[in-house]
């Protein structure tokens, strides 16, 4: 016996492909967010696939925590950083693998998670109403702001910095360039110290790595499933003014 499995991406085009690619499962492709609460409260313990960054979604995903929790999922995306690995440990879904575009358009790796897809949907024990229990029906209250959550986010993130292996000036470097503020080193010994620490990091030494890869942004929060709350962004700052 097999249970459905939950689609929802930011967007819509990528449901609909994903829809077609699985169509001898049981698909429930989702296009909003209410829809997507509603569903989820509605199929506990059903796998979802989210096409999204948790990254550009950080209040999206803390809110829908306790809806996601305990179930297994996929998130789909161009491509994932550091930031976004790590934010679903935060969140608690550890359940979660992850797939880039480039793995659905190469024929073999296509077919192999195509495949481990299926094998989500095969019936097997609920982990999510015995470990979440009845509080996990509905999501949790919209925080009073959305730059405190992500303040917490950071804060996490700077923690796992230092157990992915980084030195303290690795941390450092990386920490201030990611915030547009000057490092005050030499340009070879900046460049080495960021090198190292994106390496370090799973990333190479691309400057949309120290942008997006190292903490979350309040300007690249997406709108895409803002709960009730108009979330107003800033413009970007100049970070690039030091990427050695």
């Amino acid at each position: 016996m097999s249970k459905p499995m939950i689609i929802c991406c930011k967007e819509w085009s990528v449901t609909v492909a994903l829809a077609a690619l699985l169509e001898s499962s049981t698909i429930q492709a989702v296009y909003s967010r209410k829809q997507l609460i509603r569903v989820l409260q509605d199929n506990p313990g059903v796998p979802v696939v989210l096409g999204l960054n948790p990254h550009e979604h950080v209040v999206d995903l803390y809110q829908l925590k306790p809806l996601l929790m305990g179930r297994e999922g996929v998130f789909i995306a161009r491509c994932f950083y550091w930031t976004d690995y790590s934010l679903t440990k935060w969140l608690g879904l550890d359940r979660y693998s992850f797939c880039s575009w480039d793995t659905l358009q190469a024929p073999f790796s296509r077919l192999e998670k195509l495949q481990s897809f299926k094998r989500l949907t095969i019936t097997e024990q609920c982990h999510y109403t015995a470990e979440m229990g009845t509080h996990a029906l509905s999501p949790m209250p919209f925080p009073k702001t959305e730059v405190k959550v992500l303040e917490w986010a950071n804060q996490w993130l700077s923690w796992k910095l230092a157990e992915a292996g980084l030195n303290t000036n690795e941390i450092r470097v990386l920490s201030l360039m990611a915030e547009g503020r000057k490092v005050g080193l030499p340009c070879r010994v900046r460049s080495t110290h960021k090198v190292n620490g994106l390496y370090k990091l799973g990333m190479n030494k691309h400057v949309m790595n120290v942008y997006r890869g190292v903490r979350v942004r309040q300007e690249l929060q997406s709108r895409w499933m803002t709960f009730g709350v108009e979330i107003s962004t800033q413009s970007v700052s100049p970070y690039c003014q030091e990427t050695g």
